[in-house]
């Protein structure tokens, strides 16, 4: 079982390296992806992960919060809550950059 702590990690670190990714192939600094269909699948499956790991930390968190006995457990909750609100944020920033993505390097 994978604990609330590493769920959160992941969802982080998987927003961070796919924003990384995305904007340095936008910017065509990092990865020249024109044509390489590979590329292309695997920042979109990369994509699709951090945003279904971050959404299910955010979903464990609102259990945690909602199961909290102790107030230390309701404020480290409501951090966790706050962090992984960040990593949804911050994949909705990446799903707009898909779409550049997409439409200006895939294309």
């Amino acid at each position: 079982m994978i604990t609330m702590s590493r769920l959160l990690v992941m969802a982080i670190v998987f927003a961070v390296v796919v924003y990384t990714v995305l904007l340095s192939s936008l910017a065509g600094t990092y990865l020249p992806s024109k044509g390489n269909l590979t590329l292309d699948v695997a920042i979109l499956i990369l994509t699709l992960i951090s945003f279904f790991t971050s959404f299910l930390s955010i979903k464990q968190t609102w259990y945690d919060v909602n199961t909290a006995y102790t107030d230390r457990e309701l404020i480290i909750g409501k951090l966790k809550r706050i962090l992984a609100f960040f990593a949804l944020g911050l994949n909705i920033v990446n799903i707009i950059l898909v779409f550049a993505y997409v439409l200006i390097v895939a294309i």
